[in-house]
């Protein structure tokens, strides 16, 4: 990532941490407010609402700028072509130079959605021209538009952070086993299927391994591996999903049931259909990791309305309603176990709400701005000798005599 947004973000987190301490009580507003201004990043910020319209404006913009001298000209495939090669280098240049480098616009829309039109023209000027060259012709040429949509979508997400680009970079890669077999023409459809499982297997894996050291990872960079691991378990469990196997994958490839398949590929994919949600739950439960846990229970759902067509024991509402009041009894059931241990809890499991798992870490360049904002206890003083009071304590009785 660059150092602007490296350097910025570790500021951006200082002040956000800062913020959840003076919400769970830890340090006062003046003191949140003296590292918000001691930490102000120097980048500029806008909400959500202003960098969706600055994204849209920039887009509906470039568009116009690159269609204007297309329609004056009356340009056919080559001369759009050569109009996307001149574009294509001055959005990045005027995105990473001008708004990036030059203005400090942190995830403001408008760069982004330069940079995001860069990668697009670049894809398109080399697909589009290939249309007359044949049918074998256009297909390699989309091919390498696709290739250049992959690579471009990975060099924004690993330059810049954007989590965006990283979901498009995975979509892409989803994507990829079906075009390499329209292009080389395979007869088997299940194998682009077992491509797909092995390729969002590896990057599942991969960004799983590079999370496990995020403490020393730009936040940036962590929100992209966090939604690329997510977009990759997402893929795998639509790929196994045992519904999706048996009527959509049918559909979309255009597979019969008489053509060739993977060996036991229906009891297979009922079995990572039931397993994958565990296995989500189980890492997410063992890593505190939010977005595994709302994956595993969302996939659950979804698992259990699938199987209920294979595996069921009486209609589909009857079902469920058991299975609610099963996972209640079981949730009311371990708080009342938790909560008649020793101290109210078992072991380091308790029923009672703690903070968010974050303030136990305490950020420890946030605690270092926040130390010498906190006031110092002061020692109450000893009684005694006064200066200025002109007698001692005992100096009473002496005056008697």
């Amino acid at each position: 990532m660059i150092a602007l947004y490296e350097k910025g973000e570790r500021r951006v987190a200082v002040v956000e941490e800062a913020r959840r301490w003076q919400e769970a009580g830890l340090n006062t507003a003046e003191q949140a407010a003296a590292v918000a201004e001691r930490y102000r990043p120097e980048l500029v910020r806008v909400n959500l609402f202003i960098r969706i319209l600055l994204a849209l404006f920039t887009t509906v913009g470039v568009v116009a700028l690159v269609a204007l001298p297309a329609v004056i000209l009356e340009v056919k495939e080559v001369g759009f072509t050569l109009l996307c090669l001149i574009f294509a280098p001055l959005c990045a240049w005027g995105a990473d130079r001008r708004l990036i480098a030059g203005r400090r616009l942190y995830r403001c829309g408008a760069e982004e959605a330069l940079l995001l039109l860069a990668v697009g023209m670049l894809a398109l000027a080399v697909a589009i021209p290939a249309h007359e060259w044949g049918h074998s012709a256009e297909r390699l040429a989309w091919l390498a538009a696709h290739g250049i949509v992959l690579a471009g979508a990975i060099l924004l997400a690993v330059r810049y952070g954007y989590a965006l680009a990283a979901l498009g970079a995975v979509l892409a890669l989803a994507g990829l086993p079906f075009h390499l077999a329209d292009v080389l023409h395979w007869q088997q459809p299940q194998l682009s299927r077992l491509v797909l499982l092995l390729l969002l297997g590896s990057t599942a894996i991969w960004s799983q391994l590079r999370l496990a050291g995020r403490k020393s990872l730009p936040r940036g960079y962590v929100w992209s591996l966090e939604t690329v691991r997510l977009a990759a378990w997402t893929g795998i469990y639509l790929d196994v999903n045992h519904f999706a196997h048996r009527f959509l994958w049918r559909e979309w490839l255009g597979w019969t049931p008489g053509e060739w398949q993977l060996p036991w590929s229906d009891p297979l994919c009922a079995l990572l259909t039931a397993i994958l949600p565990v296995a989500a739950l189980a890492i997410g439960i063992g890593r505190r990791d939010r977005a595994l846990l709302w994956f595993a229970v969302v996939s659950a759902i979804l698992s259990i309305l699938t199987l209920k067509y294979y595996l069921h024991f009486g209609h589909l509402a009857e079902e469920l309603t058991a299975a609610g009041l099963l996972l209640a009894g079981l949730a009311f059931g371990l708080l009342r176990w938790l909560r008649a241990g020793s101290k109210r809890c078992r072991g380091a499991f308790t029923a009672e709400p703690l903070l968010e798992p974050r303030l136990y870490g305490l950020d420890a360049e946030a605690l270092a701005a926040i130390q010498p904002l906190t006031p110092a206890a002061r020692a109450p003083q000893t009684e005694g000798f006064q200066p200025g009071g002109g007698t001692f304590g005992g100096g009473g009785a002496s005056g008697g005599y």
